[in-house]
């Protein structure tokens, strides 16, 4: 799988921290100001309230954080922790305040040790319980540990009665650094749900997840919809060749052809084992031309390297779109980087389909030189019939000789031997009777 299409991580710089943790800290202040009014205080009023010198230091050590003074800030807070008196009230903002310093500081376990003490308390506002368990949660994805990251959003779930579809998302990440891909999707698809019914399209990252997960789970006929959407949407190279791979995977190599195309169209193709791959499909697919074109420019701009292999595979691309004489050229090219038997049979054969014997005699030779098990019956046969062309009858009689030493062209060989004997004699008949009338013409 491409970087592109793994989970993304959570980063996190310094200055956003801090931002958002004085705003934090501000939006604590500003909720103890609120609990002072008669009506908050009806609203609530199964809560202790928070008193005078309590908030006095809450505030004083907020001020020493936000002037980068977070000695003075934890020092004012162990202080107030001493403080035998604090109710369960006090107890959670301190232990908030706590958690808020020690974030800043990047200290994630001791964050996570003062939520988990502030959720600890026994009566505190509900909102407050609510945006602790999710700011936990978050805190745990964070540090790694998934498990305790899916229990508090599975706790959070039933306390809000709006769950976001950001929280779902986070739920699926945790879910799939645990390899639980199943519950990948269903969260991908709860918070798929929530932002449809408000005709807003999915976060990119929610879709790499969820086509990630149906790939693990091999449900690539959901996962090739999935990419689909991706690459009309965001029509990157990752997204267009995990397409591309999911329709081959199918064994629908149209279609992946028409997205490779597309891709190398929008140059992101630009790679040998990409321009390779889709050489080979457009071979595979009847269109070597096409195949040929893509080699060449390749070889051209030196993106694909010019070795034995490569300039064969553009010259069978274009003996494939009957290019005879323009495949001739990476065909020697290849023939003299390789001295391969192989690649000497082929530049024989193109020879012989132009007629030219003189070069297709010699390529058979070099090729059965080299030994060519494969092919070699064959060989011996198609140099005899280039002997013929050239009426080097004796040359072919031997040719077809001894391809009659094999036990698949052993009948056809002798045919043709007794074939190239009639022609010797009709040769030399010929060959007398012009002598004859050249004679015959300088008596008269």
């Amino acid at each position: 799988m491409p970087d592109s299409l793994k989970p993304p991580n959570i980063k996190l710089s310094t200055d956003s921290r801090q931002i958002n943790i004085q705003y934090l800290l501000f939006g604590v202040l500003l909720f103890f100001s609120i609990i002072a009014t008669p009506a908050f205080s009806e609203k609530y009023k199964k809560v202790p309230t928070i008193r005078e010198n309590t908030y006095k230091l809450l505030s004083i050590s907020q001020r020493a954080f936000s002037n980068n003074d977070s000695k003075k800030a934890l020092s004012i807070l162990d202080k107030l922790n001493k403080t035998a008196t604090l109710n369960s009230y006090e107890k959670a903002m301190m232990w908030n305040q706590y958690a808020s310093i020690y974030y800043g500081l990047n200290n994630i376990d001791k964050a996570i040790s003062s939520y988990e003490k502030l959720l600890s308390q026994d009566n505190y506002p509900k909102a407050l319980k609510v945006k602790t368990t999710y700011n936990i949660a978050q805190l745990y994805f964070f540090n790694k540990q998934y498990p305790q990251v899916i229990t508090k959003l599975q706790r959070w779930f039933t306390l809000t009665n709006n769950p976001s579809a950001e929280a779902y998302a986070l739920q699926a990440q945790a879910y799939y650094y645990l390899e639980n891909h199943q519950q990948v999707v269903d969260s991908i698809n709860k918070a798929i749900d929530i932002v449809d019914k408000k005709s807003l399209n999915p976060k990119e990252q929610w879709m790499v997840l969820l086509q990630s997960s149906l790939n693990k789970l091999g449900l690539e006929k959901h996962r090739l919809s999935i990419l689909k959407w991706m690459v009309r949407i965001f029509p990157t190279k990752d997204y267009m060749l995990s397409l591309a791979s999911a329709y081959a995977t199918l064994d629908q190599q149209k279609e992946q052809l028409a997205v490779m195309e597309l891709a190398y169209k929008k140059g992101h193709l630009n790679d040998e084992r990409l321009l390779l791959a889709l050489t080979t499909l457009f071979y595979a697919q009847g269109v070597p031309y096409k195949a040929a074109k893509v080699m060449q420019k390749g070889l051209q701009e030196k993106t694909i390297k010019t070795n034995s292999r490569n300039l064969k595979l553009l010259s069978n691309c274009l003996r494939a779109a009957q290019e005879f004489e323009k495949a001739l050229s990476p065909l020697k090219q290849s023939a003299k980087l390789s001295n391969d038997a192989e690649t000497y049979y082929q530049l024989a054969t193109t020879y012989y389909q132009l007629a030219r014997w003189d070069e297709a005699a010699t390529a058979f030779t070099q090729a059965l030189d080299r030994h060519l098990p494969s092919r070699e019956q064959r060989a011996w046969v198609l140099l005899g019939q280039t002997y013929l062309q050239k009426h080097q009858f004796e040359d072919a009689i031997n040719s077809f000789t001894r391809a009659s030493t094999f036990n698949d062209t052993q009948e056809i060989a002798n045919r043709w031997v007794r074939y190239a004997e009639l022609e010797r004699d009709r040769y030399e008949i010929l060959k007398d009777s012009e002598e004859l009338l050249k004679q015959d013409i300088q008596i008269k």
